[in-house]
């Protein structure tokens, strides 16, 4: 799995958080009582007839949102961050990373050590083909966080995009023996055995 895929992973897990939340009626409370046998919790939307999610519904709610926060940024001043990042990574979710480039690095402004932002960063410079940045993203990331496994992994993959694959098995290698333990470092381990 490269880094694309994860962070197109998570980007869809994002989107499918910020769904329910959306179709969630105003003013509902949810409560952590456990749901009776074959019921839905309390506070899930229902998931039957005509408002069961489906492709078409899911869509239509990712672009509704997708345009309402598109058109509430152009109007913001840009020093207002508040919805640049959710719509800087619906815009990554969405392939249009080029777009999220400039949101990320408005955000980036006001937040400029926020590592996960700054792997946000990274990702949308290389789906944009621009590796290059990606890569000095990514090292800036690992100046501020030395133990940022992600960071880490990332670099590894991004050598190995460009098939360099010393470089790719000296950050991976360096990633397993010194975090043995983290997910990255498994993933690290599978990608090695594939070089």
């Amino acid at each position: 799995m490269n880094a694309s895929r994860l962070y197109l992973i998570i980007g869809a897990v994002l989107v499918a958080v910020l769904v329910i939340v959306i179709l969630l009626p105003e003013g509902e409370q949810t409560t952590q009582q456990p749901a009776a046998q074959g019921q839905m919790p309390p506070g899930h939307p229902s998931v039957e007839g005509d408002n069961a999610p489906n492709k078409s519904n899911v869509i239509s709610s990712f672009m509704d949102e997708f345009e309402r926060l598109g058109k509430k940024i152009a109007e913001q001043p840009e020093s207002d961050t508040s919805d640049v990042l959710v719509y800087a990574r619906m815009c990554n979710d969405a392939h249009q990373s080029a777009r999220a480039v400039p949101l990320l690095e408005r955000y980036l402004k006001a937040a400029p050590k926020n590592t996960d932002v700054m792997l946000d960063l990274s990702l949308a410079y290389y789906e944009s083909k621009k590796p290059e940045k990606a890569e000095e993203i990514t090292l800036k990331v690992l100046q501020i966080d030395p133990k940022n496994t992600t960071a880490m992994y990332n670099l590894g993959a991004l050598a190995a995009s460009r098939e360099d694959k010393a470089t790719a098995r000296k950050y991976w290698e360096k990633l397993i023996r010194e975090y043995p333990d983290s997910p990255n470092a498994e993933r690290a381990k599978q990608f090695l055995q594939q070089l």
